[in-house]
């Protein structure tokens, strides 16, 4: 149903979110480091900015571009596409993990059917039907534990996953937009508070203009 590129991207995505990070999670964090380095680049200028610690990676991506002397509008329009793809990236992973957990049960039975073969072919050897017997069960059970305990939660978490990271994503993005037009400090945390009040609800699209 995938490639081999998505099916290792989303193995290598799986470790990735089990792991722990070292970006930034909280959003009201970010809305301070925004006020942070609001401040400072109202105070010094955006070339300031180069020296400063940004613990976020899509957040340092953007800096890095404010820095380098973008437009306004080309390092919204950048990082808005490049939140898109990461939405579509996402969303392809979760679907190999959903196709697994679809396809592991399935296995599990086509085992169950070789071991009752093999339990039906020996009808006359009584001590192999025990042994053909636990591998019929066996496989059952391996498939529906592949299924239920490992790939279909690891589809849900990559959707849940993708759902706050893209918040996250999208909040930057306007908070890039704020520093990059110098706004007041108070303006940017009322035009960032929305993104507060949202639960795990970032959609598709991105953000509009």
């Amino acid at each position: 149903r995938y490639s081999f590129n998505e099916t290792y991207h989303a193995m290598v995505l799986s470790f990735k979110i089990l792991m722990p990070s070292n970006d930034i999670r909280d959003k009201n964090e970010l809305v301070d480091l925004t006020d942070d380095l609001l401040r400072i680049s109202r105070k010094n200028g955006l070339l300031a900015l180069d020296n400063e610690a940004v613990p976020h990676s899509f957040y340092q991506h953007g800096i890095r571009m404010l820095v380098d002397g973008y437009s306004k509008e080309l390092v919204r329009q950048s990082l808005i596409e490049e939140n898109k793809l990461f939405v579509e990236r996402v969303n392809t992973s979760a679907g190999v993990f959903s196709s697994i957990g679809g396809a592991a049960p399935a296995f599990g039975m086509i085992g169950t059917l070789v071991g009752l073969i093999q339990m039906l072919s020996n009808l006359s050897d009584p001590s192999s039907i025990g042994p053909a017997m636990a591998v019929a069960m066996l496989t059952t059970l391996y498939g529906a534990m592949i299924a239920n305990l490992f790939a279909l939660p690891m589809a849900d978490k990559m959707n849940t996953w993708v759902l706050e990271e893209s918040l996250r994503q999208l909040l930057i993005i306007e908070a890039l937009t704020a520093i990059r037009e110098g706004q007041n400090p108070s303006m940017m945390r009322e035009l960032l508070s929305p993104y507060l009040e949202q639960t795990t609800t970032a959609q598709d699209g991105g953000v509009t203009e």
